[in-house]
């Protein structure tokens, strides 16, 4: 009779900067959301062959929230009276609150009807200025509601305010703010009870989720890619990080009552020198990817989609090693990616075992099948939150004892007799490479900034600073180039430049000016109305005439003192109007004006925008109530425009993509 066994991974890098402000609420919101979903389940069912692996700053942020030792911006938007919010609070809520799947759009339809009423703007609290005060409780309560997921509609506090859906009470409001606060120690609670229930147990990963061969040696990706060619990427060499890493972790879990015998590694990403690592601290197994067997082995392990029985085997390396464990990526894809897109959960749950159980009555009897995924972010996708689902499967599970038998991974380690591989493929779960993290320019940069500031840490002679620990997380990376896109790009950029900062700042030595600049770079796309007839602006720092700015776009920033931004061009000149609450002379007098347009030809035209006017063929200013500049363009294709004000991004994080559209060349004014 095959084993069975689930490893449920839950994850979060560390948001908490080293000032104690966490600059994002994900901890918190799932703490009552997914994480007791699938913890409740397992309790409720008494589920066997369940491994929750928590990573370490997932915990300790939890902790952190438990004990009130942390300040999060979000939460205290989402908790304050809604009358009592101030320009700053409201902005703050209505661009979080909005960050829910459209399965929770649909479940609340009240939400929906206020998404569909926010203001696309650019620009401070205009953001918020289509919202009453019981319109903000409404977001404030309905986005909690969407994040509890299931618990919103089983939980006896929750459930009369989200079968009503909208018209929420002060009072009503911070009972939810009250139980959201509850949740982080009723989640660890319930993990410690777990940890004692019979056929579960818990498990971790190293602290803050690195990748554990990169830390090693960047150079393995050269290893990881063969035949084909790898990236060039900086040199990062410093396995005693990985050391430190897994210590870490694993002491973190230990002082918490939850001490572990095994390990995710971080996105399954393993190397020969890794697996020392994890053999030197008594981790006794690991579960990576099928892909990671398939290249190790050197062929392939499934045959017209079936897998061969190699999958199903632990296997060890003949170096010291612990066991490996290689999950069943398509049933492990199936729970995550397609089973949420069914109307009926517990249809779902069975149409899984009665897959489980087709492979369970093709193995012999020491076979071991695990999926392994994410244990958080499928319930999001599900119709009722995925505790249905989650209930029905182990539910299920418990009467298929002719071809399954639940069991932990350290139940099935102890007892297996491991198959040998001559040698081990170092790579991830993603397509058998590192490419998720390393390779990409944004990607390499940001590996490029960490060598650096690792190298002047250690050259200081001081010991590595906490701050060095969370910004060697795999999530920077895997946020930045273009293969993981969300709108939280930037914010992610800037935590982990932060970190890096933070870093520097705890051994006493002043940070790069490089971690200044973001990595991620978006592009906001800009219509730019182009007219060959149109009389050009004057140019002297004064809207003199209604006609010389009506023809152009105008758009909103992000920036706390330049407010606007007016553009239109001729064919070979492109205008820009730039605004201020104040003269713009008195702005530039202590915050220098920058423009850099690139061209898709990669010719460039840069300058300083001064107090004295000037007029240059590439460029031309004048500045007084307004700044008004022109420049040189091509206008012929998509052109990349940045202002930057006292060194700062007046649109944030993005870059200006613009792109030329002629315009009516009819209808030209007069004089």
């Amino acid at each position: 009779m095959a084993t069975l066994s689930f490893l449920w991974h839950l994850h979060q890098p560390s948001y908490r900067t080293a000032d104690g402000v966490s600059h994002a609420p994900w901890t918190l919101v799932h703490a009552g959301g997914a994480y007791r979903t699938l913890a409740a389940a397992i309790s409720e069912t008494g589920g066997r062959g369940q491994v929750i692996n928590i990573v370490p700053t997932l915990l300790e942020q939890l902790l952190a929230y438990r004990d009130g030792t942390v300040r999060d911006p979000v939460i205290d938007a989402l908790a304050a009276p809604a009358g009592d919010l101030d320009d700053r609070e409201r902005e703050t809520l209505v661009s979080w609150a909005f960050h829910v799947t459209p399965r929770q759009l649909k479940r609340y339809r009240r939400l929906a009807d206020l998404a569909r009423r926010r203001r696309p703007s650019r620009g401070g609290s205009r953001l918020a200025t289509a919202f009453g005060p019981g319109d903000l409780r409404d977001l404030q309560v309905l986005f909690i509601l969407a994040q509890a997921g299931e618990q919103a509609w089983i939980d006896p506090r929750l459930e009369p305010l989200a079968r009503r859906g909208r018209g929420f009470s002060p009072a009503e409001h911070e009972a939810v703010v009250e139980w959201l606060r509850a949740q982080p120690g009723e989640l660890i609670g319930l993990w410690r009870d777990l940890a004692r229930q019979p056929g579960v147990e818990i498990s971790t990963s190293p602290y803050a989720h690195p990748i554990m061969p990169l830390l090693v040696d960047t150079g393995i990706v050269v290893d990881s890619w063969a035949p084909h060619p790898a990236p060039e990427v900086p040199v990062f060499c410093y396995p005693e990080d990985a050391v430190w890493q897994l210590e870490q972790g694993l002491s973190l879990m230990k002082n918490q009552g939850l001490g572990t015998t095994g390990c995710w590694p971080p996105e399954g990403s393993v190397s020969t020198e890794a697996l020392s690592i994890y053999a030197d601290a008594g981790v006794r197994w690991l579960v990576t990817d099928e892909g990671i067997l398939e290249r190790s082995l050197g062929h392939g392990i499934r045959d017209n989609g079936a897998p061969s029985a190699e999958l199903y085997r632990p296997w060890t390396l003949s170096t010291p090693s612990p066991v490996l464990f290689f999950r069943d990526r398509s049933l492990s894809d199936a729970i995550g990616f397609r089973y949420g897109r069914w109307d009926d959960e517990a249809r779902a749950a069975l149409a899984l075992v009665a897959d489980l159980e087709a492979v369970g009555r093709s193995l012999p009897d020491d076979a071991t099948i695990v999926l392994a995924l994410d244990g958080e972010n499928p319930w999001l996708h599900y119709p009722e939150g995925g505790g249905t689902f989650l209930r029905t499967l182990m539910e299920a599970l418990e009467e298929t004892g002719d071809h399954l038998r639940p069991a932990t991974l350290t139940e099935t380690a102890a007892a297996a007799t491991p198959s040998i591989l001559d040698s081990l493929h170092p790579g991830s779960w993603i397509n058998g490479v590192f490419a998720t993290w390393i390779g990409h320019p944004e990607k390499t940069a940001a590996w490029r900034l960490l060598a650096e500031v690792r190298r002047t840490i250690e050259e200081t002679g001081q010991d590595r600073p906490p701050s060095l620990l969370v910004a060697e997380a795999s999530d920077w990376f895997w946020w930045l180039g273009d293969d993981n896109p969300t709108e939280l790009a930037p914010l992610y950029d800037r935590i982990f430049r932060r970190h890096l900062a933070d870093a520097c700042r705890q051994v006493g030595i002043e940070p790069p000016v490089d971690l200044d600049k973001p990595l991620k770079t978006l592009s906001l796309e800009v219509s730019v109305p182009v007219s060959r007839t149109w009389h050009p602006p004057t140019l002297d720092g004064r809207t003199t005439s209604y006609f010389e700015w009506c023809l152009a776009t105008t758009i909103g920033t992000d920036d706390d003192v330049v407010r606007r931004l007016s553009m239109w061009g001729e064919p070979d000149r492109l205008h820009l109007l730039v605004e201020a609450d104040r003269s713009m002379l008195d702005v530039i007098r202590t915050d220098p004006l920058e423009i850099r347009l690139e061209d898709e030809t990669g010719r460039v035209v840069s300058a300083a925008v001064g107090i004295e006017e000037y007029a240059g063929a590439e460029l031309a200013f004048a500045v007084n109530q307004v700044a008004e500049i022109s420049l040189t363009w091509h206008s012929g294709g998509s052109s990349r425009l940045e202002l930057r004000c006292g060194n700062r991004n007046v649109m944030g994080d993005s870059v200006l993509l613009l792109e030329p559209k002629t315009v009516d060349e009819a209808i030209r004014p007069e004089g």
